[in-house]
């Protein structure tokens, strides 16, 4: 009898942590945010290297690079020759979208 109990409630544990994984909140996203890269203003508009912080930034928002080479305000800072340069002296490969 002790057994049934037993194997009963390691299945209902099991069942706690598979509802629990399910109703989990999906792990935290990118904000696409433009200001978040302010770090880099300085890289972008008068050639300066491009901080580490700037560099940072760039890789957190790659995957906003799309929309904001659509937005009709940020497509030609996104586009410009200084943009994919400091891009590319940060590592962050160039969104093809």
């Amino acid at each position: 009898m002790m057994a049934f109990f037993s194997s009963g409630g390691e299945a209902a544990v099991m069942l706690l942590f598979l509802l629990l994984a399910v109703r989990a909140p999906p792990a935290e996203s990118v904000r696409c945010h433009p200001l978040h890269l302010l770090p880099c203003f300085g890289a972008i508009f008068y050639s300066r290297p491009p901080s580490s912080k700037c560099c940072a930034q760039l890789r957190e928002q790659q995957p906003c690079f799309c929309q904001y080479k659509r937005d009709p305000i940020l497509m030609s800072y996104a586009n410009s020759r200084n943009g994919r340069r400091v891009a590319s002296t940060c590592g962050v490969p160039n969104t093809r979208c």
